[in-house]
């Protein structure tokens, strides 16, 4: 809609609402811009409405698109470039931001953020870390806000100090005056994905699962203009920012507009969404063993005198389809389909057990499945980067084959000629000739295979040969995962226990070193990875703010006041006795979770008037 008379405002124009104190000054009430005209004609009256948003809206005027990278070979140098790459943290539990000791990358405010580096490069402490709430929020503001043309980013120490985690030094509970009764840590972040979304989506979306909130302040500058400030605070738990009270004397007493500001009041709660149980799923554990291996193929001695219809081109010709494996082909057998069982000389169908890795504690796996070797391990080496699967050859191995490696025999490197299976466990070799396998490792005394070349048919086929075994170092995944659940507790609004699940397999998982690893020298299981406490910590924060309802509603001042801002919380009814908390019965160092304000209106017709809308802030977008 268009027209030319004055005073009517039209769409995207910006408007400003502010009062005149006294003295002169300005508070400002609002910043934004119209949209949504609408008008209505009748006989007696014409009638022109429109909507308006603050200047914040224009933060969702463009979405995150591809990530800011550094190079990998130098990370501690200034070398970022704008990529179309994902902008994803920590992928899939992997370190990928530049190094603390970095120099980092600055926005045209002169505002330092880290960036991301290549995850495969990332593995070591002086080549990358994983990325904190606290650098991932400078990361979102000082990049994709880097204008901030609408909306003011908070200061580096703002973020610094207030986004870490808040844990008490004792059973007493936290005191926010007294350092001494906590500790800090950085907040960790889980595998996320920014890319698509717009910033302060983003930005909310990692805050709101650590206990966060955030909201956009209209404040006045010094120069007296409106400015909307983005502020993050504690949702929950110490320190509270801006609770307040609403007044209404005791029923009979004379008014006094100074002990007095509530008119009305609608307010409600709301316990139809009550969740007081939560699991957070994190994925299957997964386990770095060596299996000793075992060829998937029958042994024949007069293969000797046809060796080259097991040359590589048998292996595609039409007339040699049964040559495609054999002295290839090197399972463990996790499901039965068939090994050379050295004892009976025949193909054994009879599976291969995984229990004794299930140790220490773990639950016992009876499934029955192919289990693909992956090909990163837990293990490290010298530099602090994760090493790759191996494959080891020996002689005079006399533990079982195919089974678990019992700890004995001498082993000899193979330095390559072969190929992971991609759908079970086992490798295949993939040299023009397995009787000529060039297993890549150095001439050298002391070792079975000192010429470096295995001749694979005459070694297990040949009267006289030397029958060897094959060790692959690998990771398997396991059949069941640690359980992060948070159980109901007495201030639950409900007797009854009402379980939700959240997906946690992408960023949480549990991975194990066992006894069987080569690269374990200890006698016991380690732990390479453990993120059961994050997700506890996330099915914690789900369970407390689902397992009491909502206090949601309305409340009217009649008066126009600025007193109560977006983002305050209102702990009761000073005068009445009445409690709006909603987490009564709760840990004291959880804090009280009451009711904040999401939204303010104020009345000018007429009557000056305050309405705060509220809602529990758990649930609420601030």
């Amino acid at each position: 809609m268009e027209g030319g008379l004055p005073g009517i405002v039209r769409n995207d124009e910006r408007l400003v609402v502010c009062t005149l104190n006294p003295d002169g000054t300005r508070d400002f009430l609002f910043d934004g811009f119209s949209q949504v005209p609408e008008m209505s004609l009748s006989s007696n009256l014409e009638d022109v409405r429109f909507s308006a948003y603050g200047v914040a809206v224009r933060s969702w005027d463009e979405q995150i698109g591809g990530a800011m990278f550094r190079d990998a070979d130098d990370p501690a140098l200034e070398s970022d470039h704008s990529t179309s790459l994902e902008v994803r943290f920590n992928p899939g539990g992997r370190p990928n931001a530049i190094p603390a000791m970095a120099e980092p990358s600055r926005n045209s405010s002169g505002r330092p953020y880290p960036t991301f580096i290549d995850p495969l490069a990332a593995n070591s402490a002086d080549s990358g870390r994983f990325w904190t709430l606290a650098s991932a929020v400078k990361y979102i503001c000082y990049h994709h806000n880097s204008d901030e043309e609408f909306v003011l980013n908070p200061t580096e120490t703002e973020l610094d100090t207030l986004l870490d985690r808040w844990s008490a030094r004792s059973e007493a509970s936290i005191d926010p005056q007294n350092p001494e009764s906590y500790s800090t840590n950085p907040v960790e972040l889980a595998d996320f994905i920014a890319t698509g979304t717009a910033w302060p989506d983003a930005l909310a979306s990692i805050l709101e699962p650590e206990g966060f909130g955030m909201a956009f302040r209209l404040e006045t500058s010094s120069s007296s203009r409106p400015i909307t400030r983005l502020e993050i605070f504690r949702r929950s738990g110490p320190p509270h920012p801006g609770v307040k009270d609403l007044l209404l004397q005791p029923r009979g007493a004379v008014l006094d507009p100074g002990r007095t500001n509530l008119a009305e009041a609608e307010l409600a709660r709301d316990v139809s969404e009550v969740a007081n149980e939560f699991v957070v799923d994190l994925a299957p554990t997964r386990y770095e063993a060596s299996f000793v291996l075992c060829p998937a193929f029958s042994i024949d001695p007069s293969d000797c005198d046809s060796i080259e219809a097991l040359s590589a081109f048998a292996l595609t010709h039409p007339d040699f389809p049964e040559n495609r494996n054999k002295y290839r082909l090197f399972v463990f057998d996790e499901t039965g389909d068939g090994h050379w069982d050295w004892e009976s000389s025949t193909i054994s169908t009879t599976s291969t057990s995984m229990e004794s890795l299930y140790e220490g504690g773990e639950r016992v796996s009876h499934l029955r499945r192919r289990r693909p070797p992956i090909a990163e391990l837990f293990s490290r080496d010298a530099d602090g980067r994760a090493m790759t699967a191996a494959l080891s050859i020996s002689t005079d191995y006399l533990g079982d084959q195919p089974g678990i490696w019992d700890g004995t025999g001498n082993w000899q490197r193979i330095g390559g000629g072969f190929d992971l299976l991609d759908d079970r466990l086992g490798i295949w070799i993939n040299v023009p000739h397995p009787n000529g396998w060039n297993i890549q490792t150095g001439a050298s005394s002391g070792i079975a295979f000192p010429s470096g070349v295995v001749g694979v048919v005459e070694e297990l086929a040949k009267p006289g040969g030397r029958r060897f075994a094959l060790r692959l170092t690998c990771v398997i995944e396991g059949d069941f995962a640690a359980e992060a659940r948070a159980v109901r507790r007495g201030s639950s609004s409900t007797n009854f226990s009402i379980t939700r699940r959240i997906d946690g397999r992408r960023r949480y998982r549990r991975h194990i070193i066992t006894s069987a690893s080569e690269f374990n020298d200890a006698s016991e299981p380690l732990v390479a990875r453990d993120d059961t406490a994050k997700a506890l910590r996330e099915a914690e924060n789900e369970r407390r703010e689902r397992e009491s309802g909502k206090v949601a509603g309305r409340v009217t001042i009649p008066r126009f006041t600025r007193a109560y801002r977006i983002g305050d919380r209102i702990r009761g009814v000073r005068g009445r006795g009445l409690s709006l908390r909603t987490n009564a019965g709760a840990p004291i160092d959880e804090g009280e979770v009451l009711p904040a304000v999401i939204g303010l209106r104020w009345a000018f017709d007429g009557e000056r008037s305050t309405t705060l809308l509220l809602s529990d802030d758990r649930g609420a977008d601030s």
